[in-house]
């Protein structure tokens, strides 16, 4: 899918909210049944990233989801996908998606909150453009007229393309010269050494993979162009589900802040040592040796991550530039809350960032 898909992609965020607004109501009849007998959902429906440090698996891991037991529902390779499952009823909780995407389905009357930062950009993780090493592409204007890589349309690396285009100069006119064609990331190697694309949006992962087959030279990072250490996404639930659940829905995000800060305070070894015997224990050890080889000892967060204003308006501002939702039409308080985040007001998670010493009561399947 190329940028000129770009309506298209406006249409499906519509038809998400349209999937939000059906599937949220429905859900909350059920739930708030539930809730009227005094009962709160106990399992959760989750989406996994194979061969990511899920924090909210490290969570159960270290027994810091006491009382929930979480269903595997399968594996996503992006945050959109991850938002379409929670806003049709699918899922419980959408993991990873970026804060730009979560507000344009917002803006289009979807019923979702984020609720805690999942990802982000520091010193050590970044999100590169790239080009192979002989490239005549030397600046953003010599993009004019060539092809870019992304993983998807309307996520976090087209918008740090298009701000950094417009930083360089660029006027609107010419960056629509320049066209985002989406591939899965492992093609993204192969595509660049045959010429089917000229530069490529590329994760930390994204980027350590293919340098290996081809020789990459680096343009730009995303924390050049918005500034960093930032926070990109976030974990996000239903309103509904934290209307009918809120013992659950605070402990969930409790556990989750615990396990970010266990993953930002302790060496990749130490994560590994916690999670690869729970993998094991539920079926999931052959995401092992990617993690392995791919895990860079840090999500790209601050130990106690907390969202702010700036995190939703840096990519609502980008948004309402291109057309995509109305100036002014969605506040950083439609987005998100803080209220279920144990950092908030300065005060702690559900455990002491130590691994149980005994396993959850709860546990994926």
């Amino acid at each position: 899918m190329t940028r000129t898909a770009r309506a298209r992609v406006k249409l499906t965020a519509g038809l998400l909210a349209s999937l939000a607004l059906v599937g949220s109501a429905t859900a909350c009849a059920s739930s708030e049944a539930a809730a009227g007998k005094g009962k709160e959902v106990t399992t959760i429906r989750y989406q996994s990233y194979a061969g990511g440090v899920d924090s909210l698996l490290l969570a159960d891991a270290l027994g810091d989801l006491k009382g929930l037991t979480l269903k595997r529902v399968g594996d996503i390779t992006g945050g959109p996908q991850a938002l379409q499952a929670l806003v049709s009823n699918q899922t419980d909780i959408g993991g990873s998606a970026f804060y730009g995407a979560i507000a344009q389905l917002v803006s289009s009357g979807a019923r979702i909150k984020a609720v805690f930062p999942s990802y982000g950009s520091n010193d050590k993780i970044q999100q590169k453009l790239a080009v192979p090493e002989d490239s005549s592409i030397k600046t953003a204007r010599d993009l004019i007229g060539k092809k870019i890589a992304v993983n998807t349309l309307g996520a976090n690396s087209e918008a740090i393309i298009d701000t950094w285009l417009a930083k360089e100069g660029l006027s609107q006119d010419e960056i629509k010269k320049v066209t985002l064609v989406v591939l899965p990331p492992l093609n993204m190697p192969e595509a660049l050494a045959k010429g089917q694309v000229d530069a490529a949006a590329l994760s930390f992962l994204g980027y350590k993979v293919a340098s290996q087959s081809v020789k990459l030279r680096n343009l730009v990072d995303d924390t050049d162009v918005v500034g960093g250490p930032y926070a990109g996404g976030g974990y996000t639930l239903r309103d509904d589900f934290i209307k009918a659940n809120p013992n659950t829905s605070r402990e969930l995000i409790a556990g989750i802040a615990d396990a970010v800060e266990f993953i930002e305070t302790h060496s990749a070894d130490e994560v590994f040592k916690v999670l690869f015997p729970y993998l094991e224990k539920h079926g999931f050890a052959d995401y092992e040796d990617a993690i392995k080889a791919n895990f860079p000892g840090t999500l790209g967060l601050t130990p106690k991550p907390v969202i702010a204003d700036g995190d939703i308006t840096r990519w609502t501002d980008w948004l309402s530039s291109h057309g995509d939702i109305a100036p002014g039409s969605v506040k950083p308080s439609d987005v998100y809350t803080n209220e279920l985040n144990p950092w908030a007001d300065g005060g702690s998670a559900t455990s002491t960032g130590t691994p149980a010493a005994t396993p959850s009561t709860g546990g994926a399947s």
